[in-house]
């Protein structure tokens, strides 16, 4: 694939756990987002993006194969991704781009997943022992290489100990103890480090930029600001939730639940009570205005004349958060727009017009294609023989064909599957066992999306239908008043689940047959506590 001189840059950052509809631009009326709602104006914005999966893995798979999961079927900690799927950072990187990652979250680069493939650099934030950009730059030339030496032996020792952790049950549930929880949730970056990540991030470009013969750039950023627990600065918890210094309940509230990473992932047998849920709903809206302010320095760089009109910079979340609603607080099992519907803002000016509000539905899946257009890059297929492997329509299912065409090319539908997390099962058959038949929880859930109706079936059963555009909270269940639209949405759903599966490359079974007990998955699994 020859290199073309026109190829912009390209800037991927997935704000990892956060709700479209806690950004301003998107109607949220607290001002939570002013920088990337200044953004938003120079750019073009979707309003109805659907993100394929509820959780972290199975979403970036669809982001970087443009399948859904039920095609690329890494929807486990323990999966991997086959040979006979090509990366995003693949096919760029084979089309001329150098390839660059900047993650905070442990569960992409740190899981042997292999969905950081193909990217020439890949920096952690998250876990035990991060690895950012080369510190020892700085230090004299032996000195750097031991020191180097002897971070990567610790990382190794780290590696191990995770992996014993997360293959014992009994230590696993050790580790959920609230003492031991607050200790790793806050000194084993859970979250990675948002402002070192970005300051690295502005870092790298600056210097790139400046040689003289470069490669385009693509780079993939990951920011874990908005997920569970939150620890915003007191300025945002002032500015947000101003009773909290005052509130004696309120605080013992969060005192206690911010170590219960248990309970973020289980069903509520019951809502949470008025102040917590304030709580709760309150701190995360701090944490979106905390990251929005991480991010402006970022901003003002790529706004910059000579940067923005080369350079394509595409703002998503992987997913949402239960927040209370639906008998969820976390992302693990449902499907309802709270975990699903993303913000999605692209800035390309050569492409995507500015100021632009784009109504119809559209899958984030789509990104990966919207990027190999942008990029020039035209791969024939998804695999090491593209003659022999699953073609991409990359013009077909560019996000372009969306500006003024209207409907999904999928066909007028958009889907979002929900594959129910194994380890979350395990924990829940040792602590709670009862929920597991009461909230369903070991059917998966699909959602098939036309015009203004939703569908959402368990087990393949259609369980409820929604008016998104009347009801966007999704608190009224029409399935027994509109037979036509279920009728229509779950014929549309076994369509899909048929064709999904007939994408599957060949060798996926192999690569799914994986498991935590593997050798080969024993590298930096934990760190992450909702790994479980």
């Amino acid at each position: 694939m020859p290199v073309t001189p026109t190829q912009p840059d390209i800037i991927l950052l997935v704000l990892d756990t956060h709700r479209a509809d806690r950004l301003s631009c998107y109607g949220y009326p607290r001002g939570t987002s002013p920088h990337i709602d200044e953004f938003a104006q120079s750019a073009t914005l979707f309003e109805r993006a659907i993100v394929p999966a509820q959780w972290t893995i199975p979403s970036h798979a669809s982001l970087f194969t443009g399948e859904y999961p039920t095609t690329h079927m890494v929807n486990q900690i323990y999966n991997t991704l086959g040979d006979d799927q090509k990366t995003l950072a693949e096919l760029l990187k084979a089309g001329g781009y150098k390839t660059v990652g900047f993650c905070n979250n442990p569960l992409l680069g740190a899981v042997e997943n292999r969905l950081d493939r193909g990217f020439e650099e890949f920096y952690n934030y998250g876990g035990a022992i991060p690895n950012p950009p080369h510190i020892s730059r700085s230090r004299p030339r032996v000195e750097a290489r031991l020191f180097e030496r002897n971070i990567r032996a610790v990382r190794r020792l780290a590696t191990r100990i995770y992996n014993h952790l997360v293959n014992n049950p009994l230590l696993v549930r050790v580790a959920m103890n609230p003492f031991l929880s607050s200790l790793w949730l806050r000194h084993g970056n859970f979250k990675g480090n948002t402002m070192r990540s970005l300051r690295d991030v502005l870092g790298y470009l600056r210097t790139y930029r400046k040689e003289e013969e470069r490669q385009p750039l693509f780079v993939f950023i990951n920011l874990m600001e908005t997920h569970l627990p939150y620890w915003p600065p007191k300025r945002f918890i002032r500015r947000f939730a101003p009773y909290y210094r005052q509130d004696r309940e309120a605080q013992a509230f969060w005192r206690y639940y911010r170590t219960q990473t248990y309970r973020w992932m289980l069903p509520l047998t019951e809502p949470l009570s008025e102040v917590a849920d304030r709580v709760l709903n309150d701190f995360h809206d701090a944490e979106v205005a905390y990251q929005d302010r991480m991010l402006r320095h970022v901003f003002r760089y790529l706004n910059r004349p000579d940067i923005r009109d080369n350079t394509m910079v595409i703002i998503t979340s992987d997913h949402g958060e239960g927040m209370n609603n639906h008998n969820f607080v976390g992302h693990s099992l449902v499907v309802y727009d709270d975990l699903v519907r993303a913000p999605l803002i692209i800035r390309y000016p050569k492409l995507y017009p500015a100021g632009k509000r784009v109504s119809s539905l559209v899958s984030t899946r789509r990104l990966f294609h919207s990027v190999l257009e942008a990029a020039q890059v035209m791969p024939n297929g998804n695999g090491e023989d593209e003659s022999q492997s699953v073609p991409i329509d990359v013009h077909g299912l560019s996000l372009t064909r969306s500006l003024e065409h209207g409907p999904d090319p999928d066909g007028e539908y958009v889907f979002a599957e929900a594959y129910t997390p194994d380890t979350l099962m395990d924990l829940m058959k040792n602590r709670d066992d009862d929920a597991i038949e009461v909230f369903r929880c070991r059917f998966m859930r699909r959602a098939a999306y036309r015009g203004r109706y939703k569908l959402i079936t368990v087990g393949d059963e259609p369980d409820e239908l929604f008016d998104v555009l009347a009801d966007p909270g999704e608190t009224k269940n029409l399935i027994d008043e509109h037979p036509d639209q279920v009728a229509d949405l779950a014929n549309a759903l076994t369509h899909f689940a048929q064709r999904a599966e007939e994408r599957r490359p060949a060798n996926w079974e192999a690569a799914r047959q994986l498991s935590l007990e593997d050798d080969a998955l024993a590298d930096r699994l934990r760190a992450l506590g909702y790994l479980e």
